[in-house]
């Protein structure tokens, strides 16, 4: 929310519906209300641009692809002005020292102060235009952290908890311990391209079956990043590799070679040296991992039941002129119009 001039520098015009800038008047209409709040036509612009950053991006995008990007565009600005109204409410007010530090990080996401203002300048912005902005943002921010930023984090014993109801999530499959040697092809490449491969592989197959070492011939002849390491691409789970790779090492104890197989990158060569059985991860490798899965999912599910219950406190309004960004609502205390 901080860098809020980035898309400005596109756009070259402030967010007016909320700091006046350079923009003329006449050129601006109301898009939609909430709660009697006007949300202007040069807002939605601004948020639009944000989907679609290039003037060349918005040639190769249908017509109701920019619509569909206009709707969504359009309910992120609602969202926002009824979150932004709801800290109101709450008198969440920034503090001076905030908004300076919102506006030093503003300023940081430019190689220089004097960058950072010939944008501004550029936008038709004022200071007061980025400070108003920044207090704006602060305060939608302080609203969202008092709602559900403080409330959805996940503990350590949830984690634990989550840990010991699901086992079955963290069993770690069978692992096998693979080298390989790839005679790559493009996939685009001629027959003639392919039957040459074809040919390389199999006489590298002949030197591996004849006692040459698996890691040397890797080294000289495969054609992909393991080569440097002898072909040792490490432990992977079984069921991760291509599917004809898969079929071809099904069977393999360890210290056996595959036969040749194609497939659409060309043709390999593989040896597998070891098989770890299936076996559950311990909770202090996947403890954190939990608990930022737990927090994510929460928080997202508390932030879209926030959102629900200030959309159906609301009276929302589309306009004619928001062209068919939307279908018109209302929430509990407003009535369609």
């Amino acid at each position: 929310m901080f860098v809020i001039w980035a898309h400005l520098a596109w756009a070259q015009q402030p967010i007016a519906s909320h700091a006046k800038g350079g923009v003329p008047a006449s050129q601006v209409t109301v898009v939609a209300r909430v709660n009697a709040a006007p949300i202007t036509s040069d807002r939605l612009d601004v948020a639009l641009g944000r989907h679609l950053p290039l003037e060349s991006y918005h040639r190769n995008v249908t017509a109701e692809t920019v619509q569909h990007l206009r709707r969504q565009s359009l309910d992120e600005l609602i969202v926002e002005e009824l979150r932004y109204q709801e800290g109101v409410r709450l008198r969440l007010t920034p503090s001076d020292a905030e908004v300076n530090a919102g506006l030093s990080r503003a300023v940081a996401g430019y190689k220089t102060r004097d960058a950072f203002d010939q944008a501004r300048r550029r936008s038709g912005a004022s200071m007061g235009d980025v400070l108003q902005e920044i207090r704006r943002a602060l305060v939608i921010t302080n609203a969202y952290t008092r709602a559900v930023g403080s409330q959805c984090q996940a503990s350590a014993e949830d984690a634990k908890a989550y840990f010991a109801a699901n086992p079955d999530r963290f069993v770690v499959p069978e692992r096998l311990h693979v080298f390989v040697v790839t005679i790559g092809v493009d996939p685009g490449a001629p027959a003639r391209q392919w039957t040459e491969a074809k040919a390389r592989a199999e006489d590298v197959a002949r030197q591996i079956r004849s006692g040459a070492s698996f890691e040397d011939v890797a080294r000289t002849h495969s054609t992909d990043a393991a080569r440097a390491a002898g072909g040792d691409m490490g432990f992977v789970h079984r069921g991760s590799l291509a599917d004809e790779v898969e079929q071809a090492v099904r069977g393999l104890k360890p210290g056996e070679v595959s036969p040749v197989v194609q497939t659409l990158y060309g043709f390999h060569i593989v040896r597998v040296t070891e098989i770890r059985p299936p076996e559950r991860s311990p909770f202090p490798t996947v403890a954190a991992g939990i608990q930022k899965d737990l927090t994510r999912q929460r928080c997202a599910d508390m932030d879209a039941a926030w959102t629900a219950r200030l959309r159906a406190a609301a009276s929302i309004e589309l306009t004619p002129d928001a062209g068919g960004a939307g279908v018109r609502q209302a929430g509990a205390t407003g009535s369609r119009r």
